[in-house]
């Protein structure tokens, strides 16, 4: 018996890495920069003016592009790195990683760049990636389907299912938090709204578990700067992230080795599944997961009474692909204020 499975492990190895070969040949290249000391929001309007004149140059969601000339394909989308900005790319084509339009850009805008080194970055840009790619949103450049997407949906639907009526999967209330936050932080804002005289700082951090895929962390820093207390009525999104959708897409996604997000099927043929007792076991990995999020998933503040001259921290996840603002409703000395950032 031992032996059967040796062999069959042995097979299963040499089919998915020569599977993987053949996928990625379809893609001359996956590549990413950092542009130094630019931040996203002075960095994005340029590359608009310039690529909106470009009639082959698709202009997809959240500072994302896709170009075709002739048979050749690039992806290009922008990602903030708090005070620098990175560019990742994705090309068919033959591509000079020293020379080439994206670098000749940057010349010609006097940018500082170099090449990115930051691996977790790097691993969350391949994600986004193939999904645009998976979507449909990228023809023409080849990423293989993923293949356990029915029974993700189905896990899915089952877990809403199950959780209807489940006091236990209610939000957690809201409760200040004041701990450091041990996250990379990739964005930074400040809003100030001169009626209710509140500063808002918000920060956007990168998970360290695989929920990152999904979801991001957000940071809401609430100052009153006026000498006389206010009352925070309500603090309102349309969609926030709570821990159980993260639970459940980080628990349906069986796309466990980096190899998959490209494989998926084919993986999970050629190891007959046997590729999962290679990587941690599901309960502890779905475990590291709620430990993570669970801080970020309390409810909205309700009626917080914030005393003058002092701050309140709120923290919470936004979904990657449509992250939604918080709403404000604040009284000061019996007049209302409404705003959102």
């Amino acid at each position: 018996m031992k032996r059967i499975l040796k062999s069959f492990c042995v097979v299963s190895i040499f089919i998915l890495f020569s599977t993987a070969a053949n996928a990625a040949g379809m893609i001359k290249d996956y590549h990413a920069y950092r542009i130094k000391d630019k931040n996203i929001r002075t960095v994005v309007p340029i590359v608009d003016n310039i690529l909106s004149k470009e009639i082959e140059v698709k202009k997809l969601a959240r500072n994302a592009y896709y170009a075709t000339y002739g048979d050749e394909h690039y992806y290009m989308k922008f990602y903030p790195a708090l005070h620098d900005t990175d560019v990742y790319i994705v090309t068919d084509a033959e591509y000079d990683k020293d020379n080439n339009d994206v670098t000749a850009f940057f010349k010609s805008q006097n940018y500082q760049y170099e090449t990115l080194e930051d691996k977790e970055a790097y691993k969350e840009y391949k994600f986004d990636f193939v999904d645009y790619a998976r979507s449909g949103a990228l023809d023409g450049l080849f990423t293989m389907p993923d293949g356990l997407k029915p029974i993700k949906k189905g896990v899915s639907k089952l877990n809403d299912k199950m959780s209807k009526g489940n006091e236990k999967t209610s939000a957690i209330p809201y409760s200040e938090d004041n701990d450091p936050i041990d996250l990379t932080c990739i964005d930074s804002q400040k809003f100030y709204n001169t009626d209710a005289n509140v500063t808002v700082t918000i920060n956007e951090y990168r998970l360290k578990n695989k929920e990152n895929k999904y979801v991001h962390a957000f940071e809401y820093i609430v100052k009153n700067n006026s000498n006389t207390n206010i009352k925070v009525e309500k603090v309102y999104s349309e969609r926030l992230a709570a821990l159980k959708d993260v639970t459940t897409s980080t628990f349906v996604d069986f796309d466990k080795l980096d190899v998959a997000d490209n494989l998926a099927l084919p993986l999970a043929v050629a190891t007959g599944g046997l590729s999962f007792g290679f990587t941690i076991a599901n309960n502890v990995r779905l475990g590291m997961v709620i430990k993570e999020a669970t801080r970020f998933s309390h409810s909205l503040p309700e009626n917080y009474d914030l005393k003058a001259n002092s701050s309140m921290r709120i923290l919470c996840l936004k979904f990657k692909d449509d992250p939604k603002p918080l709403q404000f409703t604040i009284n000061k000395q019996g007049q209302t204020y409404q705003f959102t950032y």
